[in-house]
């Protein structure tokens, strides 16, 4: 098949999914440059590098969830997903930060830029992002591989993918808030400053997105994307190798720690080196098993296509699932214009 006979969504999906498998491989890239560049002499060359490595941490998942999501759920239904995790994790966020609760009590200084309100807006793209990746695991962790709204959708998908959420979350939050100083906790906690609570309030906000998400998506019928795009291995092993590439920044740290202390608002003194090397663990024994999980699960099911070194052949599936469709419709040329 020529580059050139493709119809223009055909060309937009080549372009799209060699987007989506390049994705993942710049945010790797981009968090072993965060974590290994401050070992290098410092220079306006290297200062440089570490901005665009850190932007390209900040964009790479949000632009995958909004590539991949609109093909897998439709553009309405992707922006009904970002309005509720948006307003969802502000409203969480924004309660405890007064409050106190459900996460404990902390506030966001000004390393994250802009805010709405007392949250960095940069929060709430990460919640969105990020969710979308726990959300697609969780359907493979479960076998759930179409996109038919039943019983696995109402609620073990949301609770299985909260619990895929909060394994990030253990690994990144401590080196963000007591390291970092994205967020402060005013009182500390027993996980590198950071309070339990944390954890449970973390489980309670993305399980009410994963829970609101599930109840839209079982009240409207199925989402209105690609369903074609379901029965190809390729469309399931993306999301799970950007979650893998996100893994890949807390094994990166543990590799290129510096040494030293850091001390929390608490007083408490915590060893660097031993913080990033205890995140690098949870990491590899939380997220890349999930990582491996998803793969195997995928890589078993004989009932998804191989997935294609060619993108041509790729779309030339979703040409031929499409012909197929069409076939009873010949004897109606409206209907068969219809279907094409």
């Amino acid at each position: 098949m020529k580059r050139d006979a493709l119809p223009m969504a055909d060309r937009f999906e080549a372009i799209r999914n060699r987007l989506l498998w390049t994705l993942p491989v710049l945010y790797a890239l981009s968090a072993i440059w965060v974590a290994f560049g401050p070992t290098l002499k410092a220079g306006a060359a290297t200062a440089a590098v570490d901005m665009i490595a850190r932007i390209g941490t900040i964009v790479a998942p949000t632009l995958f969830a909004a590539l991949h999501g609109t093909r897998r759920l439709g553009i309405r239904t992707m922006i009904i997903f970002f309005a509720i995790a948006f307003v969802v994790s502000w409203t969480y966020e924004s309660l405890s930060i007064t409050t106190g609760f459900p996460f404990g009590h902390y506030y966001y200084t000004g390393v994250m830029g802009l805010k709405v309100g007392l949250v960095p807006i940069m929060i709430m793209f990460s919640y969105f992002s990020v969710c979308y990746l726990s959300w697609h695991l969780a359907h493979i962790l479960l076998g759930k591989f179409d996109a038919n709204p039943d019983a696995l959708l109402r609620f073990p998908v949301p609770l299985v993918a909260s619990f895929i959420m909060v394994m990030w979350d253990m690994s990144m939050d401590p080196a963000r808030s007591t390291l970092n100083h994205a967020w402060i906790w005013r009182d500390g906690g027993s996980y590198f400053g950071v309070p339990f609570s944390n954890f449970m309030g973390w489980f309670l906000c993305v399980y009410t997105i994963f829970q609101l998400l599930a109840l839209y998506l079982v009240r409207t019928g199925a989402p209105s994307g690609t369903p074609n795009s379901y029965g190809i291995k390729g469309h399931w092993h993306q999301p799970t190798a950007m979650y893998g590439a996100v893994f890949i920044e807390f094994v990166a740290f543990a590799l290129w720690s510096p040494g030293g202390t850091v001390t929390d608002a608490a007083g408490q003194v915590w060893g660097v080196r031993d913080m990033h090397e205890t995140l690098g663990l949870v990491a590899i024994f939380t997220m890349l098993f999930v990582t491996c999980l998803a793969f195997f699960k995928v890589q078993a099911n004989e009932n998804l296509l191989a997935a294609r070194s060619s993108v041509i052949r790729h779309v030339a599936f979703w040409q031929a699932v499409r012909r197929a469709k069409s076939q009873p419709a010949k004897g109606s040329s409206n209907e068969h214009e219809a279907n094409g």
